[in-house]
């Protein structure tokens, strides 16, 4: 172990940046990657505006997102270590490459959480939307017809009735106006 040091005290300063963020973000990507897999998940804003990730508030600056850009900034350092020599160019591509890590977790993560959206259908959301009449829906509410409605781009086939006097044909364009029970919506026609 000392002759690990003792090679580390050698090596140019800045080279010693780059293996100590590589190690460190290494080390701690791990123990991060070890905690989602068993359920102890957390992230924190570093922004001050949230105290977790959320889809809705999309947070670039978070610590997962933090530790990718030190680790894609450390291990681009020593990688290029010997094929690049401007110290300054060298730095750039390794900033480059640590923010790319930094937007590809982020992004990995808003599609994540997009998922624990909740998508279930509530036929309330139907109100004020248009449909297309499926099986044609007599006047006056004397029988039920159905209609084709799409909410958040799922298409929902629904039983309809309607207060016109006119029979509602089938290929027709409605609006739904309200809701009656768990199942059946009140349409007119458009």
């Amino acid at each position: 172990m000392n002759e690990l040091f003792e090679t580390y005290k050698t090596l140019n300063p800045m080279l010693q940046i780059y293996w100590g963020m590589a190690i460190v973000a290494s080390v701690v990507f791990i123990f991060q990657a070890i905690s989602v897999f068993a359920g102890f998940d957390a992230d924190a804003d570093v922004s001050g505006t949230d105290a977790d990730f959320d889809a809705d508030g999309f947070h670039l600056v978070s610590i997962k997102t933090i530790v990718c850009f030190i680790l894609g900034f450390g291990w681009t350092g020593v990688l290029l270590w010997d094929d690049i020599v401007n110290g300054w160019l060298l730095s750039l591509i390794a900033t480059l490459v640590g923010l790319l890590f930094m937007s590809l977790i982020a992004y990995m993560l808003y599609m994540v959480m997009k998922l624990d959206k909740d998508n279930t259908f509530h036929i309330q959301q139907t109100v004020g939307m248009e449909a297309d009449v499926y099986l044609a829906i007599p006047g006056e509410r004397a029988e039920s017809g159905k209609v084709l409605v799409s909410v958040n781009g799922s298409l929902h086939e629904l039983e309809a009735l309607t207060d016109n006097a006119d029979k509602i044909p089938t290929g027709s364009k409605v609006r739904v106006t309200s809701v009656e029970g768990n199942s059946l919506v009140i349409v007119e026609k458009i």
